[in-house]
């Protein structure tokens, strides 16, 4: 069975700065992945550090004085295990010592070795088939210098390689084992604006295809620097890491300068149709006759409308009027500086407000009295006086007809809420009304009948006192 090695001798005589010491974890768990990134099998490299396997076997010579080390096995495997020139074993969970660091992730074996023993070599796991071995003797990292002066807002493309010996890594798998990012450091010169600025991150190089990246995993990594920075003097400084080292190089300073473009605006009153807005180009370290302006013009209702202007081209704009309110004009600039670098850049975005005028309300004259004035010296003609009219006066709203309406809704709802909802009935607010009505007349005619009562029997008395009189007919 072929086994996966790749080997990296960090030497430690480069010319930038190392910190080759970064802690990782002693103990792993290889059946469950980790933060890092899955790294695959460095099948397609071709160089003169390439060795080939046997057995699972390789030999590290005396030359070597650090190696890096990469066992991928198969997935969800145990770590490997690796056995000296003198038989001993060296194992991932109880190597963690100055000269061993051991980094073990689901897939595959991360080893660093100090002053490994000369000598054959061998790897025991479960190693993938179709494998080799890279030693990496001498790796460097080769960024291309950045320009002495930059604008703000200025974009600058950029490439950096990994090299191995002095030739590029061309492997599609370094992406995944290296990191690298542009930094941007203060000079903290008291007498600059970005005195005291925190640390800028300029961007992050890609192998992906993506942006500015011409071809995806051809181990040429590419960035879009983004000067969006306090202007003063930085340090740029580029780092590559790796979870067992780490390489820096730092370049020499370099300015940021103010943005170049600025505009200004004639505002339009308001009859007038078009706002007049002038571009300036400061040309202390430009070539003011290679500019070329391709912008946008966004006005209130959000409407958008574009303009270009040429190398030499008169810088004016002609805003028209459509609406009041908020006006934005942005443009990207292309051209030459004085030493002839080509740049791009945006220049910063540029606004005004215009405000719709304000209404005069005309005061109204008196027309109550009218003057009259006499013509010639002893004749007057009589003055016509015209009433003015009277506006139509708005039909004045009954309130209380709304407010009758208003009650009617409000008891015709509580009325359908207790009858259909509550179904409860109608109470009769008379029932009680004519109950007391008939007691008050039962007893008003009471007496009135007792009156009657005592008038007739009266009478009946009064017929039995009358003394019948009458002889009989005999």
């Amino acid at each position: 069975m072929a086994s996966t090695l790749v080997a990296a001798s960090l030497v430690s005589s480069l010319s930038f700065s190392s910190h080759a010491g970064l802690g990782i974890p002693k103990v792993v768990d290889p059946t469950s992945a980790q933060t890092q990134a899955k790294l695959e099998m460095l099948k397609n490299f071709e160089g003169k550090n390439q060795i080939k396997l046997l057995n699972n076997r390789f030999r590290i010579d005396y030359e070597v004085d650090e190696i890096l080390i990469l066992l991928i096995r198969k997935h969800g495997a145990p770590p490997a295990i690796l056995v000296r020139p003198d038989g001993s074993k060296l194992y991932y969970t109880d190597m963690e010592t100055s000269e061993v660091k051991w980094h073990a992730d689901i897939s595959y074996d991360l080893i660093r070795l100090r002053n490994p023993m000369p000598g054959p070599w061998q790897a025991l796991g479960k190693i993938q088939d179709d494998s080799k071995i890279m030693v990496l003797s001498d790796v460097q990292l080769e960024v291309e210098t950045l320009p002495n002066i930059v604008f703000q807002s200025e974009r600058v493309k950029a490439k950096a390689k990994i090299l191995n010996a002095g030739s590029m890594i061309k492997d599609p798998a370094i992406r995944d084992v290296v990191s690298l990012k542009a930094y941007l450091y203060s000079t903290n010169e008291a007498e600059q604006p970005n005195f005291g600025a925190s640390i800028y991150q300029l961007g992050e190089f890609y192998d992906d295809g993506r942006l500015l990246d011409e071809r995806p995993r051809d181990g040429e990594f590419t960035v879009q620097y983004d000067f969006n920075c306090e202007v003063g003097n930085w340090t740029p400084t580029f780092r590559a890491q790796a979870e067992l080292f780490t390489r820096e190089i730092i370049h020499d300073p370099i300015t940021v300068l103010p943005n170049p473009i600025s505009f200004d605006v004639d505002v339009a009153a308001p009859d007038e149709k078009y706002h007049l807005v002038k571009v300036s180009v400061n040309d202390e370290f430009l070539d003011d006759g290679s500019l070329i302006f391709q912008g946008t013009i966004t006005f209130p209702n959000m409407e958008q409308e574009t303009f270009h202007f040429n190398q030499g081209q008169t810088r004016e704009l002609n805003v028209f009027q459509n609406e009041f309110g908020l006006f934005e004009i942005k443009a990207e600039v292309f051209g030459k500086d004085k030493t002839g670098r080509e740049f791009m850049l945006s220049s910063p975005a540029f606004t005004f407000i215009t405000e719709p005028p304000e209404i005069v309300v005309p005061e109204q004259a008196d027309t109550d009295s009218i003057d009259t004035t006499e013509v010639g010296d002893s004749t007057s003609s009589p003055v016509e006086t015209i009433a003015p009219e009277k506006e139509p006066e708005p039909e004045s709203v009954n309130i209380a007809l709304i407010i009758t309406l208003n009650i009617i809704l409000l008891l015709a709802g509580l009325l359908i809420i207790w009858v259909v909802i509550l179904n409860k009935p109608i109470p009769n607010p008379f029932k009680n009304l004519k109950l007391k009505k008939k007691v008050k007349t039962e007893e008003s005619e009471a007496p009135e009948n007792k009156e009657k009562a005592d008038k007739k029997a009266s009478k009946s008395e009064g017929s039995d006192d009358i003394l019948d009189l009458s002889l009989p007919d005999d």
